[in-house]
């Protein structure tokens, strides 16, 4: 399956954006969607630890993929034979950034899944990206 996504402009540079989405255990502080998250130790590839939102609950995750300055994606059990990959990627843009978050259900059941899911997860998606716009540009 390919990744559904939303996408955001804001003035922030790409280092001030990967500088504050990389820091997983601070996502609470701007993502309004997240209850608690941690990764055990840094950000890289094959890191885990758990994320815990409002509208999925809590879930163990992995580092599944990682390009320093520029994505990372983490993945976790959803459901019984289904993952869930969440995807954020870092564009220049301008004077600025393009922040993309993405999602990409996988496994057996993941035909189903993902368009009964793609909906209210991409909901999310707005106001986290909002929540991450108006941190960075205040960090800037």
């Amino acid at each position: 399956m390919a990744f559904r996504e939303a996408s955001l402009d804001t003035t922030a540079s790409p280092v001030t954006v990967w500088r504050v989405w990389s820091d997983v255990n601070h996502w609470p502080d701007w993502n309004p969607d997240m209850n608690e998250s941690r990764l055990d130790g840094q950000l890289k590839l094959g890191a885990t630890g758990m994320i815990n939102t409002k509208s999925g609950g809590k879930h163990d995750v992995v580092v599944t993929h990682y390009e320093e300055g520029r994505s990372f994606e983490l993945e976790s059990t959803a459901l019984p034979a289904t993952k869930m990959a969440i995807r954020a990627t870092i564009t220049p843009s301008g004077n600025g950034s393009r922040i993309t978050q993405g999602f990409e259900p996988r496994g057996l059941l993941a035909p189903i899944v993902g368009p009964m899911m793609s909906g209210p997860i991409l909901k999310t998606f707005n106001a986290v990206l909002n929540g991450l716009k108006r941190k960075v540009e205040a960090t800037s």
